[in-house]
């Protein structure tokens, strides 16, 4: 399956498909492909991602680790999206132990953006903005904003962030006000 192939199937069904029917959508989707078979990891995560949202824990936490199994590609790591998982059921222990992994991934410089996003977002839902803002910065660590198309998402989360903290703004501040759509 080509990227353009995997972005019209995920479109096709988040548009079309009713709301309670997408978790297994998106499964029977990706059990249509083989292990490490392009696009068959991001369906999972898709399918574990829907079964988050209607609190089907044990689904969603089964979807992310075959997803982690599957050894394919996608935009971001499972790890994240089985972080964002405990700490919705409030599993702090869990939570920190992925964390400390996804971490390790980023001092390998192993991550990508949109995995920082998921986790910095995840962790300004549940009102933790230090470990929020901790992962709006990573990618920004040793540059600035590089055209990523998750740099927007990132900056405008850390912003939103570090003004709820109370913190003055800083040139990153700036770029995100600058890279803000302008509303008319």
């Amino acid at each position: 399956m080509t990227e353009d192939e995997l972005f019209d199937l995920l479109t096709a069904i988040e548009e079309r498909v009713p709301l309670d029917e997408k978790p297994a959508r998106f499964e029977r989707q990706a059990n249509d492909l083989q292990p490490g078979e392009h696009g068959r990891e991001s369906l999972l995560i898709a399918a574990g991602e829907h079964w988050q949202m209607h609190q089907e824990y044990d689904e969603a936490r089964r979807c992310f680790r075959l997803a982690m199994r599957d050894g394919g590609e996608s935009a971001s790591d499972p790890i994240a999206n089985l972080l964002s998982l405990a700490l919705d059921e409030g599993n702090t222990e869990s939570a920190a132990e992925y964390d400390k992994a996804l971490r390790g991934l980023a001092r390998d410089d192993e991550i990508s953006r949109t995995t920082c996003h998921l986790v910095a977002e995840a962790y300004e839902i549940h009102d933790q903005l230090r470990q929020a803002l901790r992962w709006y910065n990573i990618p920004f660590t040793h540059g600035f904003p590089d055209g990523d198309p998750a740099d927007g998402m990132l900056l405008s989360g850390r912003r939103r962030v570090r003004t709820a903290l109370g913190l003055a703004p800083d040139q990153l501040d700036v770029m995100a006000e600058a890279l803000r759509p302008t509303r008319e």
